[in-house]
């Protein structure tokens, strides 16, 4: 079990809350684990799920780069919970699992444009160290990005990034509350889920 109880999703009354459990159910990013975990503080799931839908799902910039950019934070920070799952937008705009099996070492990628290695520049930058974004990251950002995508970049990489660091500490596990959907999850995770 993890470190914090989950709300179990059939004891949801509020009709708005238990749209967002469902909506996890049915696209998996972010899981029902995790959701039900935020559900203890309806304000909290509530916030998170809006900022989730605004910045992530939504947004002036491509999903493809933000879901790159999370499963980056996700390995960088060894969540194993947030490396497992994937956003079916991703798979929907192309992403494969080549792509994910390249966002750490994204330097020499051979499947990652430039567009994409410098929004992973700059996410190890917000992640590990922001003197790497340096006036050459920069400049490749302002390159590949308008500022309004950079905005919304930078500010769901914090959010994903603050978010996974939380997870990583709650010892959530991929189908502790049922297995009867595994949308979301990577396809080696999934597997290992069923019977």
């Amino acid at each position: 079990m993890p470190r914090i109880s989950y709300v179990r999703p059939e004891n949801v009354t509020e009709p708005d809350l238990a749209a967002i459990l469902e909506e996890s159910r049915t696209y998996g990013t972010p899981r029902l684990e995790s959701q039900a975990i935020r559900a203890h503080v309806p304000a909290v799931l509530r916030t998170f799920a809006a900022a989730w839908q605004q910045t992530f799902r939504e947004g002036v910039l491509e999903h493809s780069v933000k879901e790159l950019a999370r499963v980056f934070i996700a390995k960088s920070l060894e969540c194993g919970y947030c490396a497992g799952q994937r956003s079916h937008l991703g798979t929907e705009a192309g992403l494969t699992e080549r792509e994910f099996d390249d966002v750490i070492e994204f330097r020499d990628s051979t499947v990652l444009g430039a567009r994409e290695k410098a929004a992973l520049k700059w996410a190890e930058a917000i992640a590990w160290d922001p003197g790497l974004a340096d006036d050459e990251v920069w400049a490749e950002l302002h390159t590949h990005f308008t500022e309004p995508e950079l905005v919304e970049l930078g500010y769901f990489i914090a959010l994903t990034m603050g978010q996974q660091k939380f997870l990583k500490t709650l010892d959530l596990r991929h189908g502790d509350l049922g297995t009867d959907s595994l949308a979301g999850l990577a396809p080696a995770v999934a597997e290992s889920l069923q019977p």
